[in-house]
């Protein structure tokens, strides 16, 4: 066994260096890897492309006028309808925080909302504040964008750091993304996967169809090298670098 095992040594050696100083061999091992993994990668990237370019971030300077910036395009301001009876000083400070220009109202006649994208009324019932918020019909995602707005005061108004952002996802997939989508593309790169490894195993036959015409094996029996341990001393490399591919 001694002599056994110091003969698989060797010939994983001569095996390695093989690889090591054969380029061709070593290189068209990898060309086939490549050839494989290339598609699977322009997959994921398109993918990823794709999934970054169909959603975007709704924030509230494309819908209300920044502070110290003039109204451009159809951005306003957002109205505040105060119905509380008191001042709201913190509320219109965690809204300026924010970068949000709010134009107080004490009116009840709301016919001036269609001139704005947004409002936001507060009531007070008891000692309690309830917000009610208002979108014009022509405002695109704005009722989800008041909604982040409220949210993010609210961590203002609590001395938090942290905030909510929102997506817009235009083309929805019905199919649910963390399982469906995902499960095409486990089994496409599975099938690809598969393929490669029925491809790869022809390629490491290649040196042993050089050692057989070279009769590398008869002139290894000369000095009574076991079959076994030719075999085995080749798998121990071939098989981790098969895994590791």
């Amino acid at each position: 066994m001694a002599l056994w095992r110091q003969q698989v040594c060797a010939v994983m050696r001569i095996r390695f260096f093989k690889l090591k100083h054969e380029g061709k061999l070593l290189g068209s091992i990898l060309l086939f890897f490549g050839i494989f993994i290339f598609p699977m990668l322009m997959t994921f990237i398109t993918l990823h492309l794709w999934g970054s370019s169909t959603s975007w971030e709704i924030t509230a300077s494309s819908y209300f006028v920044p502070t110290k910036e003039k109204i451009q395009n159809k951005s306003t301001n957002l109205l505040i309808l105060n119905d509380t009876g008191s001042q709201i000083e913190n509320f219109l400070a965690a809204l300026e925080a924010q970068n949000i220009i709010p134009e107080i109202t004490h009116e009840k006649n709301i016919t001036s909302i269609p001139r704005y994208n947004g409002a936001l009324k507060i009531d007070l019932e008891g000692k309690s504040y309830r917000f009610t918020a208002m979108c014009s019909v022509e405002t695109i995602n704005c009722f989800p964008l008041l909604v982040n707005i409220l949210s993010n005061t609210f961590l203002k108004l609590f001395n938090s750091t942290a905030r909510f952002r929102i997506w817009n996802e235009p083309f929805y997939s019905a199919q649910n993304p963390e399982t469906g989508g995902r499960s095409d593309i486990f089994l496409f790169c599975l099938e690809y996967m598969l393929i490669l490894a029925a491809g790869l195993p022809s390629q490491f036959a290649v040196s042993s169809m050089e050692d057989y015409k070279l009769q590398a094996r008869a002139q290894l029996r000369l000095p009574r090298v076991f079959s076994s341990a030719y075999w085995c001393g080749q798998a121990l490399v071939d098989i981790p670098l098969f895994w590791t591919l």
